[in-house]
């Protein structure tokens, strides 16, 4: 980013976002996209997004979503949205 650390966590705290906001909202976003454009088992979802278990996932996206990784890809698949892979 061609900043210090120092500026970039000066500039967070002024926008109210810090590292782990922002960790979670790329996660969230990688999840969405990964859930609806694909067949990739929950597992392997959740460690590619750094977490240990499926389970811990699972709370994390209900947290962001209100709904389990199941139910929203399920949805997805209910509004005509293409699986690939």
């Amino acid at each position: 980013m061609k900043m210090h650390r120092r500026t970039l966590t000066r500039h967070l705290k002024d926008s109210g976002m810090g590292y782990r906001a922002i960790a979670n909202e790329v996660r969230f976003e990688i999840a969405r996209q990964l859930l609806e454009d694909t067949e990739v088992p929950l597992g392997q979802i959740a460690a590619a997004l750094g977490y240990s278990e499926a389970s811990a996932f699972t709370r994390a996206f209900r947290r962001w979503s209100g709904q389990t990784p199941t139910a929203w890809r399920a949805d997805g698949r209910e509004d005509g949205l293409p699986a690939s892979m």
